[in-house]
Parts: structure tokens; sequence; C-alpha cells
């Protein structure tokens, strides 16, 4: 069974900013706790990732995956899984809106569908707590 999770919020950075992050892929090994390797597997016609592999160790087991993207300018990019190894499917997206001023509201959107049976609280529990890490640590990246 898939989980949803999505959560909300405020960084102090300019939109473009924060997507310059987001699609800096190679580069989230250095701020992204969970994230161990991340590489870019196919650049997009646009210089922004097409395809990324990432080696993750989540709280339950570490995974590889690789995921496709559809960029929309500074305003939001959205992904899917192309192949992973406990992974059934994944879908997210980042979405910015500039609130003035310098800030930028980040809504993080992420469905996670695992081949490993885990009991449904447990997985909640962990897919609200990669949704929330990875805003705080974008958040603190970009903030710092």
């Amino acid at each position: 069974m898939a989980e949803h999770a999505r959560a909300s919020t405020t960084i102090n950075a300019k939109p473009a900013a924060v997507m310059a992050a987001i699609a800096d892929i190679g580069a989230y090994s250095t701020w992204s706790g969970p994230v161990e390797r991340a590489e870019v597997v196919a650049p997009g016609p646009d210089g922004r990732p097409r395809q990324a592999r990432f080696l993750v160790n989540a709280v339950v087991a570490k995974e590889e995956f690789v995921t496709e993207y559809t960029w929309c300018g500074d305003d939001s990019v959205s992904w899917t899984l192309v192949e992973g190894k406990n992974l059934v499917a994944q879908n997210g997206s980042y979405v910015l809106r500039d609130l003035g001023d310098g800030r930028t509201e980040v809504t993080y959107d992420l469905t996670v569908e695992l081949k490993v049976k885990i009991p449904s609280l447990i997985r909640r529990k962990v897919q609200n707590g990669v949704v929330d890490a990875a805003l705080r640590d974008l958040k603190k990246h970009l903030e710092s």
C-alpha cells in the first residue's frame, strides 16, 4: 500500500536559489541527512537532471533507486520512480511559491509504495519523517 505525506516550510531564499539547490542533485549527500550518494544519470535539455540515482539510508533500510524528473522553471519539479530495489512506486514534487522579500514557500509532496510489508503506523511515521527531514535539511542548507 502506498503512503503519502505532504508538508510545507518557508525558506529565506528566492525561488531561483531554492530550485537551484533542488536541481543540484550531486550535492545532496553534503546536506541531506539520509542521502549517502546521489548522481545525475542523464541530464535534460535545460541542464537540469532528467534522471538521477540515489542511495538513501532510510529508517527501515537502505534503498537505491533511479527517478525521472519533470521541471517547470523555478515553480515546481516532479519525479517518478524508474527503478528501485524495495520500491514499487515513488511520486514526488516540490512546489515553490514566491512570498516576496526573498522568501519562498516550499511544499514537498511524496507518495511511496514499498515491496516489503511494513505495518501502516510505521510506514506513515517514516514517510512523514522523510518529508519533514527533507524540508528541514533544505531550509538549513539554503539559510546557512
